[in-house]
């Protein structure tokens, strides 16, 4: 299904990310090409699978133009948007649960397939936090991982400028649409991202304000993106904490630095490390020991591997789906 028909349906009053999934799975190879032809598929989905909102024409067609403004205007800032259905769309997100229907993305796409390590924590770090984030980025960097945070102030921006730092790639996944960068003092990180091959990505089309609740949605695909989720510093709550039970739910690998500064922005890395939630706990001053990152590569490829066994699964059920169908 064409991305311009799924844009127009997320921009449709009422339809949500369940109905475009119901809809997707219909395989429906009609093409609409106006809010008439698109009413006539949700209500192919209606007799389906019931409770599925037909909106009014005047919804359907103000749907439409939104999305036909989206595109125009996403266009014309070099954003591109990918569906699950395409090639580009990263292998990794489509095992999660809940993957987006839709990705906007700025910059480089192929890095959303490469081996990536999401790096995070609090907006207020120690100045050890911050040091460790960079020194951990540049160092998985180095070793061909994509480094993927927030793009917020205090360790994401630290872990995105240590991979920049080392000529790596660097993602940074945000909550609202890319024609704007927040925090607005991270505008010349995120163009340095792009200008070095990275890529800044959101689910949310263009011209969508940021929101709390878009912040925590963003946090999966951090961790979905990711082979692992390294938490630098946190507190008990906080963004990093829904980042770290979405890594969890999604099956990756969790790894804690035990932090040797003890206060309310840390002691959510000595929580995690007590309740034993850490699959690797990260125990090391300045001079990082080759043997504890070859611990965690090693991980991470157990990891991947799992991913890719997942894919392989998923693809033959689906053939022989196919030729049961053909039978």
């Amino acid at each position: 299904m064409k991305v311009e028909i799924m844009l127009a349906l997320e921009e449709t009053r009422n339809i949500g990310p369940k109905t475009i999934e119901k809809i997707l799975s219909l395989q429906d190879t009609s093409e609409p090409n106006n809010p008439l032809n698109l009413i006539e598929i949700l209500k192919k989905a209606n007799a389906k699978f019931g409770k599925i909102y037909i909106p009014t024409l005047q919804e359907a067609t103000n749907g439409w133009k939104k999305s036909q403004d989206i595109l125009k205007q996403s266009k014309q800032h070099n954003i591109r948007i990918i569906s699950k259905e395409s090639t580009y769309y990263p292998k990794a997100l489509l095992r999660i649960s809940d993957p987006p229907a839709l990705l906007h993305v700025l910059g480089n796409i192929e890095a959303l397939n490469k081996n990536c390590i999401a790096i995070v924590g609090t907006r207020h770090p120690t100045e050890y936090g911050i040091r460790m984030a960079g020194k951990i980025a540049g160092i998985f960097a180095k070793k061909d991982y994509v480094i993927v945070s927030g793009l917020a102030e205090g360790i994401d921006t630290a872990a995105h400028q240590g991979a920049l730092d080392v000529n790596g790639l660097t993602i940074a996944v945000v909550g609202h649409g890319l024609d704007k960068i927040y925090p607005p003092k991270n505008k010349e990180l995120a163009d340095a991202i792009i200008k070095n091959k990275g890529a800044i990505v959101s689910e949310y089309p263009y011209g969508t304000k940021i929101s709390r609740e878009h912040l925590i949605m963003r946090d999966r695909i951090q961790s979905g993106l990711s082979q692992g989720v390294f938490v630098i510093e946190t507190g008990i709550k906080g963004g990093t904490i829904h980042t770290v039970n979405f890594c969890k739910k999604q099956k990756r690998a969790l790894i804690v630095l035990q932090h040797p500064v003890k206060n309310e922005n840390t002691a959510g890395n000595a929580h995690l490390i007590s309740k034993k939630q850490a699959d690797i706990v990260f125990k090391t001053d300045e001079d990082i020991e080759d043997e504890s990152i070859e611990i965690i590569n090693t991980e991470l490829n157990n990891v991947r591997n799992r991913i890719l066994h997942c894919q392989d699964k998923k693809k033959k059920q689906s053939q022989n789906s196919i030729q049961m169908t053909l039978i």
